[in-house]
């Protein structure tokens, strides 16, 4: 059994008990996400946000049809004609939720020193997919996963300063969806003490220029008269749902998005315990601030899939809490790798 140990795929990744490990839970969480809404789902209508083969052959409505990334790759391989379509899709989806876990260990190395507890601590990720994807989601939507996992990728190739797969991320990601422009503040806010200087700015540029160019380049295949629109401002919306949606279905919406996890981050600025980390790691994480403002104005607040692009910043930010206590496993470190002494038995 000792080719269980073996690192793959080189001596930084973990080994392969740990992905046998992802893929279980990734096949259960996949599982329970077809059940309630791939099973269902209607691929062909245009006007649905699951209607990936629509999409595919460019029959959809904006700014569904702006999200070709997923419907390519499942055109692609329905090519081969091995699996009926929705096991195609549900295999794509199992692979994804699995790569969402392997990136998320590897951005977990950013934040925290034993690798060995990264490893089985990564499907915490899990947590707050289960609740905003599966248990609070009432709409299918293909590309949320996708979502979700450039990201994740995005976030650990700024936290790992390496613009140039960020950029790579960033191209590719825009063709899932628009949401990963988010990354650009993230970008930012990581960078904050380097804003103006030439490196920041090109990078933040050729961001935006990513951003805009694959969107009008998308478009162009378009017919000019194609239904819907790329972007909505839904302001008046969502004031007006704060008023006419019931009251407990607002408190539930409240309490349970993030699984509960927003509370700890609350808890995490209250209590001042942030200050112990002060620095670019820490402050990357404000991502939160403005997305929570946008929110409202370009998406539905109630629709808690929405909430996923922050997921990984909650999760990160509960753990950063979590670390402040004694004897426990977390052990934060700063963008050099140095263990930063944040918790009581560290301050004696």
């Amino acid at each position: 059994m000792k080719f269980l140990n073996i690192k793959f795929p080189n001596e930084r990744s973990p080994s392969l008990i740990i992905h046998i490990y992802y893929l279980m839970i990734a096949i259960t969480f996949t599982y329970l996400y077809y059940h309630k809404f791939v099973q269902g789902a209607d691929f062909l209508n245009p006007t649905s946000p699951g209607g990936i083969i629509a999409v595919a052959n460019f029959d959809s409505v904006k700014p569904i049809q702006l999200r070709i990334l997923i419907p390519m790759i499942f055109k692609a391989l329905s090519m081969l004609q091995l699996v009926p379509p929705k096991l195609l899709f549900f295999f794509i989806n199992t692979g994804l939720a699995y790569l969402i876990l392997f990136s998320f260990y590897f951005l977990l190395g950013r934040y925290f020193k034993s690798k060995a507890m990264n490893c089985w601590l990564a499907p915490i990720i899990i947590y707050p997919m289960i609740w905003n994807l599966v248990i609070m989601n009432g709409q299918f939507f293909y590309m949320d996963f996708a979502l979700l996992l450039s990201m994740i990728v995005g976030f650990y190739f700024i936290a790992a300063k390496k613009p140039n797969l960020l950029l790579l991320t960033f191209f590719i990601g825009m063709f899932n969806h628009g949401g990963v422009v988010y990354l650009i503040i993230s970008y930012l806010l990581f960078n904050y003490r380097d804003l103006f200087k030439i490196k920041t700015i090109i990078y933040s540029a050729a961001m935006v220029v990513i951003f805009f160019g694959v969107i009008y380049a998308i478009s162009s295949f378009l017919p000019k008269d194609a239904a819907g629109q790329n972007i909505g401002n839904n302001s008046m919306r969502n004031f007006n749902l704060l008023f006419e949606h019931p009251p407990h279905l607002l408190l539930r919406d409240l309490f349970f998005n993030f699984g509960g996890l927003h509370f700890i981050v609350l808890l995490f600025v209250i209590k001042g315990l942030w200050k112990r980390f002060k620095g670019p790691l820490l402050y990357v994480n404000l991502l939160i601030i403005p997305f929570l403002i946008s929110m409202f104005f370009t998406f539905s607040i109630e629709e808690m899939r929405n909430y996923s692009v922050i997921i990984p910043n909650v999760v990160l930010l509960s753990l950063m809490f979590l670390s402040t206590f004694d004897n426990n496993f977390l052990r934060p470190i700063d963008t050099e790798g140095n263990e930063i002494p944040v918790g009581r038995h560290d301050k004696k």
